[in-house]
């Protein structure tokens, strides 16, 4: 699945292509311009207007920002579950030692799960170095309450 922040970026590029093609029959077109001319030429005329340009763009620009809130929100509950985690003296907060220990933890896991470190190791040597764990770091741990 493509990244979100790329979907309307290929979407617009489509829909580019899209209102050029007054006179090219759909049968040129890719599957994928077909379905989208399909979609969204709410007048039939072949090809894409300024308004159903935008309508296509706002629709996808809805989709994507529902992903983003979605991924948001998964983040917010790992960060809530390593706290349950790490927080030994039960005061529902990581206090400095507890952080460094969940920090700790997390970066061993992240190391060990190919996806994550295939996402956060830049220099694909196969572990993470100090700048590649401070980038990681400040994705996953963003908006959690520092000691």
């Amino acid at each position: 699945m493509k990244p979100p922040s790329l979907a309307p970026a290929c979407l617009a590029a489509t829909l580019f292509v899209l209102t050029g093609r007054a006179d090219t029959p759909a049968a040129g077109l890719s599957a994928n311009d077909q379905e989208i001319l399909k979609r969204y030429d709410k007048n039939g005329d072949g090809k894409l207007d300024e308004n159903e340009v935008t309508a296509a763009m706002d629709e996808n620009r809805q989709a994507a920002d529902a992903l983003r809130g979605k991924a948001r929100e998964r983040l917010k509950e790992r960060q809530q579950a390593w706290v349950k985690e790490f927080d030994k003296n039960g005061d529902g907060k990581l206090d400095a030692a507890e952080r460094a220990a969940m920090e700790q933890a997390v970066r061993a896991r992240l190391e060990k799960n190919p996806h994550q470190l295939k996402r956060f190791d830049t220099d694909g040597d196969g572990k993470l170095n100090d700048a590649e764990w401070a980038a990681a770091r400040e994705k996953l741990f963003a908006g959690m309450e520092k000691p």
